[in-house]
């Protein structure tokens, strides 16, 4: 079946046949000035933000400081777009219900590929998610970077357990 889409009345591509959803889309040059609750307004800059969507051709990461968050993270305090995703490329992930050793090749990848400036881990206080620091750590030795990185622990009440520079683990093996 061929399918025309449109975004926003405006035709995307003719006779497009991959899921919309996982069109690379970059719109940090638009501006957002909704506000949606209180003073917070959307900060997202690109799509799809979804780890395992993205696979190694986020172009839009280049030049980035880039944020990774597990997925329950954003759900689990308030304040998250203005707090955390403000000036970052975001991409998302479970290394509990997704593959870990996917998740480490293809950060490895992403970080050899693209001149990223920092990354942030925003993660959730329970034990699996350690797993996405550790990942995130050690794609970041692999690659062979010096990339600066920021991690920031929520708890399961919405509270920050902790937060700031962590200096990069001892690369012991890859996951």
């Amino acid at each position: 079946m061929r399918e025309t889409l449109y975004q926003g009345g405006k035709q995307m591509s003719e006779g497009f046949c991959g899921c919309a959803g996982t069109k690379p889309v970059d719109f940090a040059e638009q501006t957002n000035d909704k506000k949606i609750a209180g003073d917070e307004k959307p900060e997202l800059q690109n799509w799809p933000i979804q780890l395992k969507l993205v696979g190694t051709g986020g172009a839009y990461l280049n030049d980035a400081d880039v944020l990774l968050a597990a997925d329950c993270a954003a759900f689990s305090t308030v304040g998250f777009h203005n707090r955390f995703i403000k000036g970052k490329k975001v991409l998302i992930g479970c290394p509990k219900l997704d593959n870990a050793q996917q998740y480490f090749e293809q950060l490895t990848g992403l970080f050899k590929d693209y001149a990223i400036r920092s990354v942030s881990v925003v993660r959730m206080e329970v034990p699996c998610c350690g797993g996405l620091a550790y990942i995130t750590q050690q794609a970041i030795k692999n690659s062979g970077k010096d990339i600066p990185y920021c991690e920031t622990v929520i708890g399961i009440k919405g509270d920050i357990k902790q937060e700031g520079m962590s200096p990069l683990i001892p690369k012991i093996h890859p996951v």
